[in-house]
């Protein structure tokens, strides 16, 4: 019941923003992610924002983040802990053997989804 008075209200948010805009113009030139946004480490972001599961082409983002959206659950097991608040780009420039590790590990075809 709470879920559909809050969707209700949200429709009627969104229909009242909508009708506010000039005529012609509601949603022209809006895209989602809006153009030059930063996305938050916890945000639930399309897959496409980030790119593709390829380790190499999401260094920017937090390995936690990375392994939840594109790797099986059973990573973690053997993840170096120590890593998962590090940003991909960190762990691949990071010469220590435990970087090494993760590193390998987020590009093994095993745990890829």
């Amino acid at each position: 019941m709470k879920r559909l008075i809050a969707r209700g209200l949200l429709a009627a948010v969104l229909a009242v923003g909508g009708a506010a805009a000039a005529p012609g113009t509601a949603g022209a030139g809006v895209s989602f992610p809006p153009t030059g946004a930063v996305l938050q480490a916890g945000s639930a972001a399309p897959a496409a924002a980030f790119g593709a599961c390829d380790a190499g082409d999401n260094l920017g983002e937090v390995a936690t983040n990375f392994i939840s959206r594109c790797r099986k659950a059973s990573i973690r097991q053997v993840f170096p802990g120590e890593h998962y608040g590090d940003k991909l780009g960190e762990i691949r420039n990071c010469g220590a053997k435990s970087c090494k590790t993760a590193w390998k590990l987020l590009n093994d075809n095993r745990f890829k989804k």
